[in-house]
């Protein structure tokens, strides 16, 4: 009887089955190599970094990047593993049938951590072989596209570009300001001849009372280009131009004459430093600010007493106009805006459009309350605009603000005002030495300690530098870990600086034994930012000052000769303004822009900066690492500082460097020091601030391309913690509202603090307010979706 079933017949050979065998553990990438080296397949084509051609290349098996750091790249293809099915039957050259150990790891086809041995790397430079744990930094580097130049020899310095004028050329008193003005300018404030701007700026604010748009580039006096004529006019009430009485008694109390906006709180203390220091030579004028972070009770009483100039900021004077009623703007003649564009981009729009309509609402004054005439004042409200760039929102601010406006730069003055002006182009002072240094990822910050190690290398070579990070946390954290470790423990400081000034560690050398550090971004108390910022200017000693980008616009600090930035610019117009913190009134300066090989050297040519040189991090750690490393003291009785010095060459001080800093923040779980997750916190919030640079440089700064655990590195963590895309916790409470637990911190956040950011920034409009959980979850899902959604997530200072 037939079968009804259906035979198959295999050929099956004479050779042996092989077991199949899955590779599990380990990196994708070996895993896939062991895979195909089972089959007999070549290996996976692997990129030559040194001539830019695809080769065939084996690598062995094992971890890449690790923890340790630790880069593993074969030169040489590896014999393929053997199997369970393999190894029997196979002997070593002493005829003993034994396995190697790491084989019969490999036969579950199991990838260990550690199994692979280190062999020597070809890269920049050698590596050890074997031996104890290191930190490579030199390995698995993205190679730069860059060739720089051979250094050229030094060329007869550049003239300044913000420098005074000539005073044979130039007087102030040849431009309308009375003889009593410019002697208190020449004798008390040695300003013997004003600048460009100043010249172009002074004549039609002191004779006409039209609008003027002021544009002139950091560093040269726009301050004194419209407080001159503010001061000059209202001293002509009770002075004539040779400075007779002419009987009028000005007072505090004859009205309000003039206002002017400034986005920080830092710069409206310079303005009002400087106007107070103009004012001596008319102490019967008098001043005030009115900011976030101060009392408004006593910012109420000193505007109670009388005041004739005001500076504020836009977020605290639009709570004074709305619930002071003592504040009468019907006398006010001057509306100055002062760094329009930063006032524009931190989203002062409303608070600006308030106080322009309130003020333009009161009647204008033809007397004050005393009965005294206001004739010498202008005879209508003149509005002074101050930008360095014509930018669109500048432009939009001029419509809100200004009519019939004069526009003045420091070369020219335009009186046609329907000349249609384009959006120009804003420059560094001539002066100003630019360069920049293409570090990668893992050696970044050790690139930074060697360069300030070079520049405090000599005494009197540069005494202050300002270093500029992209968000708070990242500072908080550079501070704690540059700081000296003694500084850190002393508990016995009680003032304001405490935690914002102490001595410098890693950088200081034989010629400059004592750098002082401090630090300063927008989430510090108000009272501890100005103590901080009046510490670095007064200090004689060399200083280093780590800061975001609320000290990048206008903040005169003397002395300072260098500006790294560390975290490149969320923009060209922040980049330029970082930049000119240095070179001002005419002096000599540096600034250094750090950025990494790939996708961010294309922003070079898009700034556009004449004769900008350039360097490898190699050059930079050669130089700064050429001698021994003092590391910070224990203790404040340590008689001397321990020395780094059991390496030699530059390269491998860099990375012992490196491994101490990792070491040093492993050992702070155990000491109770916050360090690690210091380091932790700035790291997520670095990776967040670095994907909100504008929209045009998104493709220098792309951040898929940005490799977290080398960038992890730079913090000096051996692997990049997670948690990057968690915004601020928010929790529902009953009745339908929600409570931030992080609402005065998100606040603080962005830009700035208190009152003096828009109600509408930093937090949700109507946020615990009658929102419902379906509302709450669904905001959140959107918010999810992006890593960094808005600034609120991160502290940008």
């Amino acid at each position: 009887m037939a079968d009804d079933g259906m035979l198959l017949n295999f050929d099956l050979g004479e050779a042996a089955l092989k077991p199949q065998v899955k590779y599990t553990g380990g990196r994708w990438r070996d895993r896939s190599h062991a895979q195909r080296t089972a089959k007999g397949k070549p290996s996976l084509k692997s990129w030559d970094g040194a001539n830019g051609t695809p080769v065939d290349k084996a690598r062995p098996l094992g971890r890449g990047d690790g923890d340790d750091g630790n880069d593993i790249d074969g030169d040489r293809p590896v014999k393929r593993l053997r199997t369970s099915g393999e190894t029997q039957g196979r002997t070593h050259k002493g005829g003993s049938d034994r396995t190697d150990a790491k084989s019969l790891s490999y036969m579950t086809g199991k990838l260990p951590p550690g199994s692979i041995s280190s062999g020597s790397r070809q890269g920049n430079h050698q590596m050890t072989k074997s031996g104890p744990v290191t930190s490579r930094l030199f390995t698995s580097n993205p190679a730069q596209k860059t060739v720089f130049d051979e250094p050229t020899e030094d060329q007869e310095p550049t003239k300044p570009s913000n420098a005074p004028l000539s005073e044979e050329a130039e007087n102030f008193h040849a431009l309308g300001l009375s003889r009593r003005i410019a002697l208190h300018l020449s004798s008390k404030l040695e300003m013997k001849a004003p600048t460009s701007i100043q010249k172009n700026t002074i004549p039609p604010l002191t004779k006409d009372d039209s609008d003027a748009f002021l544009q002139a580039e950091t560093g040269s006096g726009k301050t004194l280009a419209y407080l001159l004529p503010i001061v000059q006019r209202i001293m002509a009430l009770s002075h004539d131009q040779d400075g007779t009485s002419t009987g009028t008694k000005i007072h505090r109390n004859s009205g309000l004459f003039a206002i002017i906006l400034a986005p920080t709180r830092e710069l409206c203390k310079q303005i009002a430093t400087v106007l107070e220091k103009l004012l001596r030579c008319a102490p019967w004028i008098v001043s005030t600010t009115v900011i976030g972070g101060e009392s408004k009770k006593s910012e109420k009483a000193r505007i109670r007493k009388g005041v004739n100039i005001l500076i504020a900021t836009p977020g605290r004077l639009t709570d004074h106009l709305d619930h002071t009623k003592v504040l009468d703007v019907g006398t006010v003649r001057w509306l100055v805006l002062d760094e329009g564009d930063r006032l524009m981009e931190m989203g002062f729009e409303e608070e600006l459009k308030s106080i322009v309509g309130q003020i333009r609402k009161e009647d204008l004054k033809k007397q004050n309350a005393e009965g005294v005439r206001l004739d010498a004042l202008p005879q209508r409200r003149v509005t002074v605009l101050c930008s360095a760039t014509m930018k669109m929102n500048v432009q939009k601010l001029g419509e809100i603000s200004l009519q019939d406006a004069v526009h003045i730069t420091a070369s020219k003055s335009d009186d046609d005002a329907d000349a249609e002006v384009n959006e120009s182009v804003f420059s560094a002072p001539a002066q100003l030495k630019q360069s920049y240094v293409i570090a990668a990822a893992k050696p970044r910050l050790v690139t930074l300690i060697a360069l300030l190690k070079s520049t405090f290398a000599r005494k009197g070579s540069v005494m202050k530098a300002i270093i500029f990070i992209s968000c708070a946390d990242s500072v908080n954290f550079h501070f704690e870990l540059l700081r000296s470790l003694a500084a850190s423990a002393a508990s016995e400081d009680t003032s304001k600086t405490a935690n914002t000034v102490a001595d410098a560690a890693y950088i200081t050398s034989p010629a400059n034994p004592k750098i002082s550090l401090f630090k300063l971004h927008g989430s510090l108390a108000q009272p501890v930012r100005t103590a901080t910022l009046t510490a670095f200017k007064e200090e004689k000693e060399p200083s280093v000052l780590i800061t975001t980008d609320i000290s990048s616009r206008g903040l005169d600090v003397p002395a300072v000769e260098l500006v790294i930035e560390y975290d490149p610019a969320f923009s060209v117009a922040d980049h330029l303004h970082r930049m000119g913190r240095t070179a001002r009134a005419g002096r000599a300066g540096k600034a250094v822009l750090f950025l990494q090989p790939g996708s961010e050297e294309g922003y070079i040519k898009h700034l556009q900066a004449p004769n900008l040189s350039g360097q490898s991090s190699d050059t930079v750690i050669e130089k700064g690492f050429i001698t021994p490393i003092s590391l910070p003291r224990a203790s404040a009785s340590d008689a001397e500082s321990p020395v780094l010095e059991s390496e030699k060459s530059p390269f491998k001080r860099a990375e012992a460097l490196q491994l101490h800093l990792e070491q040093r923040l492993l050992e702070s779980e155990k000491t109770g020091s916050k360090l690690l997750d210091s380091a932790r916190q700035a790291f997520r919030s670095h990776i967040r601030a670095y994907a909100t640079h504008v929209k045009d440089e998104r493709v220098f700064f792309d951040i898929t391309q940005l490799h977290l655990g080398h960038t992890a590195k730079s913090f000096g963590l051996r692997e990049a913690p997670g948690g990057i895309g968690g915004g601020p916790s928010r929790r529902v409470i009953k009745g339908g509202q929600q409570k931030s637990g992080t609402a005065q911190k998100r606040k603080a956040a962005a830009h700035d603090s208190d009152d003096d950011i828009p109600k509408n920034r930093g937090t949700d409009k109507g946020d615990g307010m009658g929102v419902t959980d379906e509302e709450a979850a669904k905001r959140m899902r959107m918010k999810m979706k992006a890593v960094m959604s808005a600034a609120s997530e991160f502290n940008i200072g």
